[in-house]
């Protein structure tokens, strides 16, 4: 027992020899020498060792994301995990370097390329990490010394690529669409208004996308052609300046990003109509001064039309149209000299046509109907000397038709009806317009006579003038309008008999003289127009019988004759028509004519 207790005594001393080595070993020892001269400065290193280790630990945590922590800004982008690369193999100085050049070029807002929602941060960072074009640019020494030759074009590419991918993640990412869209001017067949959050992947799905985000060159993605390549064309793998974006009927949705227009330099031509985009277009339009065709009509975008629009000088084609645009329409548009097709119609606009669209001498087609604009059609109208469809209807209107029409020698095609404020003559210089086959003068406040003249015309096919205060007879002259198809003058103040001329209308296949103060018997010549298949004549004073010369009229389908002063029998001939022909309404004062096939006004 004394030999064991001997032995445990032992060991205890040697454990508390080894216990007392490891404490005299973990001690600080400070050199002799510090201690005896200088223990002030040796204090100092020690601190400063101190923390540079901390400050180690602190970079390898970040870097390693230990701890959680703020997330790097390449680590938001929406992409399955099995596809997130390691946040270390990022290459963020290539990150930073587009990024600044993009911020230089003001190609995108800073704030835009902050926020990890942002489409513009999203399209960065695919650039960066998921191309598989891993397009870059140079660095430069000197931020002070721009970049030449191929650099530029370089960096060009890259902006369109990078431009592109904000437009893919703006309208194909269901969370940025659904915050982008506002739904109250979006609106589903039944035409009831939807909540943008209730849409879906399925209903945002462009229907064609083909090489989009993918590693093929931009030339090949759907919808894009580029300018031609001095060696490989238009259509080639590879990434050069883009010439046409074409988007059309394409399902698209949610707002187009500003880098359409600011990343895109040497874009002709924009087609993005027929889609369901909306929002507003910004100054930022105005850096396309390359740009030759504008179509954004059948969307939903809203706003006023920019005045930087003025600057896209090279403008052919402007199709603005079935929109929510308002606001006045920008007095540069007559800057646009080169314009040759105007189509706003379908929209909100107000206030006067500027004086300056009389500068648009190229221009063939003006689509202005059907929108709020007030005032008196401009004078300068009769600048436009290569005009052939001007279209002004729908609108609020005022004053008269301006006489500087008539100076309009190309004109085919005028539609000013259905502008209530518009008053006085139809000016008889609308009878210069030799080539002009239709004439839509409707719904309006014109008074005084028709003018004989228009009897000039003679490639008039379609003349409507119904529901207008007009006076006077139906001129014997119109005869000569050989080719006229369409004649309304429905709900006028017409007096007198229809002129026997009226035979010489042989092509006429639709005939509304309804609601006037016309008399006297229906002359039988009417019976020679065997296109005639719709006749209005109710409501007038005509005297006498129904002429059974119009059982000549085979093509008929309708007759309207109530509300006269008609007597006698119905021809058996035009019932005839009703049970062998096409006649499918008769209508007759069946107390002063008798008629089996008549239907009777009551």
């Amino acid at each position: 027992d004394e030999a064991r207790e001997s032995s445990f005594r032992m060991r205890g001393r040697d454990d508390d020899e080894k216990d007392e080595g490891f404490r005299q070993r973990s001690r600080l020892q400070l050199p002799t020498w510090c201690l005896m001269h200088r223990r002030a400065v040796c204090a100092a290193l020690m601190v400063a060792t101190l923390l540079t280790i901390l400050i180690s630990v602190a970079a390898y945590n970040r870097e390693n994301n230990v701890g959680g922590g703020a997330t790097p800004p390449w680590a938001d982008i929406d992409d399955p995990p099995n596809k997130r690369p390691q946040d270390n193999n990022f290459d963020r100085e290539k990150y930073d370097r587009i990024k600044d050049r993009i911020l230089e070029h003001g190609v995108s807002h800073a704030w835009a390329l902050e926020d990890p929602s942002t489409p513009q941060r999203k399209a960065l960072t695919w650039l960066v990490r998921d191309d598989e074009r891993q397009l870059d640019l140079s660095p430069r020494d000197d931020e002070s010394v721009g970049i030449t030759g191929a650099d530029v074009d370089a960096e060009r590419t890259l902006f369109q690529r990078y431009a592109l991918a904000v437009l893919w993640f703006q309208t194909n990412d269901l969370r940025i669409v659904q915050q982008s869209m506002t739904g109250s001017d979006v609106e589903n067949p039944f035409h009831s208004p939807f909540d943008p959050l209730e849409l879906t992947e399925e209903d945002i799905r462009w229907r064609q996308s083909s090489n989009w985000m993918s590693s093929k060159g931009l030339c090949l993605w759907h919808g894009v052609t580029c300018h031609p390549h001095e060696t490989f064309g238009e259509k080639y793998d590879g990434d050069f300046y883009v010439a046409i974006l074409n988007l059309t009927r394409n399902n698209a949705h949610g707002v187009v990003p500003r880098e359409v227009f600011t990343g895109m330099m040497k874009l002709r031509a924009l087609d993005l109509s027929k889609n369901e985009l909306e929002g507003t277009i910004g100054r930022e339009l105005g850096r396309l001064e390359d740009l030759e065709d504008l179509f954004i009509f059948d969307n939903n975008f809203s706003g006023v039309l920019p005045d930087e629009i003025g600057n896209l000088v090279n403008l052919y084609n402007l199709y603005v149209n079935d929109n929510k645009f308002r606001g006045r329409i920008p007095s540069e548009i007559g800057d646009l000299t080169k314009l040759r097709g105007v189509s706003m119609f379908n929209n909100t606009f107000e206030g006067r046509i500027p004086d300056s669209i009389g500068n648009l001498k190229e221009t063939i087609a003006l689509y202005l109907d059907e929108n709020e604009l007030t005032g008196q059609v401009p004078t300068t109208i009769g600048e436009m000397t290569s005009l052939i469809d001007v279209r002004l209807r729908g609108n609020d209107l005022s004053g008269t038709i301006p006489t500087e029409l008539g100076s309009l020698s190309n004109l085919e095609t005028i539609y000013l009806d259905t502008n209530p404020k518009i008053t006085g003559p139809i000016p008889v210089e609308l009878s210069n317009l030799k080539k002009l086959s239709e004439l839509h003068l409707y719904e309006m406040n014109l008074n005084g006579p028709l003018p004989p003249d228009l009897a000039l015309l003679q490639g008039l096919i379609y003349l409507y003038l119904d529901n207008n205060e007009l006076t006077g007879t139906i001129p014997e002259e119109w005869g000569e309008m050989h080719d006229l198809e369409q004649l309304f003058v429905t709900g006028n103040n017409l007096r007198g008999p229809l002129p026997v001329t009226i035979r010489g209308l042989t092509s006429l296949e639709m005939f509304r003289a309804a609601q006037n103060e016309l008399s006297g018997p229906i002359p039988s010549d009417l019976g020679k127009l065997t296109k005639l298949e719709y006749v209005y004549l109710e409501g007038n004073d005509f005297s006498g019988e129904v002429p059974p010369e119009l059982a000549e009229l085979k093509k008929l389908k309708l007759m309207h004759l109530h509300g006269s002063r008609l007597s006698g029998d119905m021809p058996p001939g035009i019932c005839n028509l009703k049970k062998q022909f096409s006649l499918l309404e008769l209508t007759a004062d069946c107390d002063e004519i008798a008629c089996s096939c008549c239907e009777c006004d009551a």
